[in-house]
């Protein structure tokens, strides 16, 4: 019987999240087909064995890299945001020649970096709302200040700034007056040297859909984020619970042809394998592509799975076949 090392924790600001998204895999595994070793991955980046996910302090046994190849055959990370989610711990794994779940390397870095991403899928051509990139590593200050000012005099509001690489709505700001633009950037830099300024959608709605697999693919039907509010953030997502899913989404048949036909071209052109979330936005009958989440959320309230049990797949079955899918 196979080990699975179960990846959670991690160095980002998503750290929660995944403890959270572990419990939840963890009370649904396929135990019958395969053992479970609980990989935490500390905030000072240490890697334990625990025996508890309520208890993470205790009964832990601190382990290498070298180690891994000992305690596990497949790695199954959900490790959400900055370091797990980017190719970092993707890549630490390939050079112990170690099998794991979901995207690799240079498709997990693609993905994650919403400035490189969305570069990226402009120049095939995908529709995206209008934005520009602040790089404070590679710009020097009469640059960033200049962008500034195209967008002052050439975007609308309201305008989303965010840090290019985080997730769960970290660090993202919502703006509707020009002159809190200085502060959100401050905000969005608090997460990383890169921040991503787009133009805001009038009444747009959130259409996720979820992809499974390597060659052969399995997309599930669009799903909607109903907003309680006109910005879902952080604590909407994870502590209040304010939005309300919905899925299948009321959307046309035409709309579903055209979200599922894009999801599966994206999800291609960006080398994904294993699982992916591929989020839109849709106004005026227009179709935009957000983002593309490689680890997607698994706690109690998060789409990915949930579009994937719509199909008639249950939460174990899932979990059995991501881990087919791992290579």
């Amino acid at each position: 019987m196979k080990t699975i090392g179960l990846f959670f924790g991690g160095l980002g600001n998503e750290h929660e999240v995944s403890i959270k998204s572990a419990k939840n895999i963890a009370a649904n595994f396929p135990e019958e087909k395969y053992k479970l070793a609980l990989i935490y991955w500390s905030k000072k980046g240490n890697f334990y064995l625990v025996k508890n996910l309520n208890e993470l302090n205790k009964n832990k046994r601190k382990v290498s890299l070298e180690d891994f190849k000992k305690l596990f055959d497949i790695a199954f990370l959900i490790t959400h945001g900055k370091y797990g989610e980017d190719g970092v711990m993707q890549s630490l794994l390939e050079s112990q020649k170690i099998k794991y779940c979901g995207c690799h390397a240079l498709s997990s870095a693609l993905c994650m970096d919403k400035g490189v991403f969305k570069q990226f899928l402009l120049s095939e051509k995908i529709n995206q709302v209008k934005f520009l990139v602040l790089d404070y590593n590679l710009e020097n200050n009469q640059e960033i200040i200049n962008k500034i000012s195209q967008i002052k005099t050439t975007f609308k509001l309201p305008l989303y700034i965010k840090p290019a690489n985080s997730g769960s709505s970290v660090g993202i700001t919502k703006i509707d007056k020009i002159n809190q633009i200085t502060q959100a950037i401050k905000e969005a830099l608090k997460h990383d040297s890169k921040v991503v300024i787009e133009e805001g959608l009038i009444n747009p709605r959130e259409i996720e859909i979820a992809v499974l697999g390597n060659k052969k693919l399995i997309i599930s039907k669009p799903g909607e984020l109903n907003l309680a509010k006109d910005f879902y953030n952080y604590d909407d997502k994870y502590k209040l619970g304010q939005a309300k899913v919905i899925i299948p989404a009321n959307i046309s048949e035409k709309q579903i042809r055209e979200i599922t036909f894009l999801a599966e071209k994206i999800y291609k052109l960006c080398g994904c394998s294993g699982l992916a979330r591929v989020d839109f936005f849709m106004a005026n009958n227009k179709i935009y592509l957000n983002e593309i989440n490689t680890l997607p959320g698994f706690t109690n309230i998060s789409m990915y799975p949930m579009l994937i049990m719509n199909k008639g797949i249950s939460y174990k079955e899932l979990i059995e076949k991501i881990l087919e899918l791992a290579y």
